[in-house]
């Protein structure tokens, strides 16, 4: 295994075998524990806790990773990625196009919305956003600005993903980022540079460059210095993805990557699927 300093990461696993993993790097060495045994999505630290999305729940863990408070919706939202932004955590509820806004100060309410399409069916696959300052970064696979209605998500979405960059301040879409993302997802601003996955190609770009090419669908991603932390999924597309590469890994994951150096180690997970990494 690559040097890597101690540090301790939250692992997040959706879907089949989902979870939250705690792995904890100390003196050359690194444990793994299976902490919350919940599909889990998007996860976010508010305070001294941590905001975490499953598929149509919202949970607030403790520093000891117990569940102290939990939201469970009405509606089947398909929830994705969380941040959050003063005393609110902004989740990416999938299936309406939109980001719900809920009080963490007031039992999780939902105070708040912010709709990207009138449709509530999902049509852009929204699913992973980053705040900075007054700024949201939001991947989806695929958007469109006018004809909302008859707007259809597309059978091909090769060329279709974006990175949208939206005020919180003039509530409104500001700018596409990047254009042509396959299947793009786990946003992350670091230094000055827009780092994320380009899942269904098994990279990870910082701005417009590839700085990783991986054996397997990359989803979750943290930085700690020169080294990249990224999580590769046993994709629910493999018939697809193995007619496309040969070298294609099946195992469930984390790469631990150093730019400087351009070598891997790869870390077991017992999942199917990571979502998000977090770095404490």
């Amino acid at each position: 295994m690559i040097k890597i300093d101690d540090c301790q990461l939250l692992i997040t696993c959706c879907n089949q075998e989902g979870g939250l993993y705690f792995a904890d790097f100390k003196n050359g060495e690194h444990t793994l524990q299976k902490v919350l045994n919940v599909e889990c999505r998007g996860i976010a630290k508010y305070q001294g806790s941590f905001v975490v999305a499953s598929t149509n729940a919202i949970l607030v863990l403790n520093e000891q990773f117990d569940v102290i408070q939990t939201k469970k919706l009405t509606e089947r939202l398909d929830l994705h990625g969380v941040a959050v932004y003063g005393d609110c955590a902004y989740v990416v509820e999938t299936k309406r196009n939109s980001i719900g806004i809920y009080d963490l100060q007031n039992n999780l309410n939902k105070v708040d919305e912010i709709k990207f399409s009138p449709k509530d069916e999902d049509v852009f696959h929204m699913n992973d956003l980053f705040i900075y300052g007054d700024t949201l970064y939001l991947s989806m696979f695929s958007y469109s600005t006018t004809n909302f209605s008859l707007f259809k998500f597309p059978k091909d979405l090769r060329t279709h993903g974006v990175i949208v960059e939206y005020s919180l301040a003039n509530r409104k879409v500001m700018s596409i980022v990047h254009r042509k993302l396959f299947q793009p997802h786990s946003i992350k601003l670091y230094k000055g540079h827009l780092y994320y996955c380009v899942s269904a190609k098994f990279q990870v770009q910082k701005d417009e460059e590839t700085i990783f090419n991986g054996l397997g669908y990359t989803r979750g991603l943290d930085i700690k210095d020169n080294l990249l932390f990224i999580g590769q999924s046993e994709s629910r597309h493999i018939d697809r993805l193995l007619s496309q590469h040969s070298n294609i890994l099946l195992d469930c994951g984390i790469y631990v990557h150093n730019t400087s150096t351009k070598i891997s180690s790869f870390i077991h997970i017992p999942s199917k699927e990571i979502y998000q990494i977090l770095l404490l």
